[in-house]
């Protein structure tokens, strides 16, 4: 249960960081504002549907994507 929180806290930082340089006028690339913001919407649907459900498959099959790669 400790794991799906992560991915919800962890997205919502990260959208509160961007809304926050962007209501003080830092204004950075659009490019990485929308990978920040994507990432974090995204971040935070994976932490709502891990609340609910079990995500030991979807960590399974990033663990052996990663052996693959590295």
């Amino acid at each position: 249960m400790k794991g799906s929180h992560k991915f919800f806290r962890i997205g919502l930082v990260i959208i509160a960081i961007m809304l926050l340089l962007h209501l003080y006028s830092i204004h950075l690339p659009d490019f990485i504002e929308g990978l920040m913001l994507g990432s974090g919407i995204a971040l935070e649907l994976i932490g709502v549907y891990a609340m609910k459900h079990d995500i030991s498959k979807f960590r399974n099959f990033k663990m052996k994507l990663l052996k693959k790669v590295f």
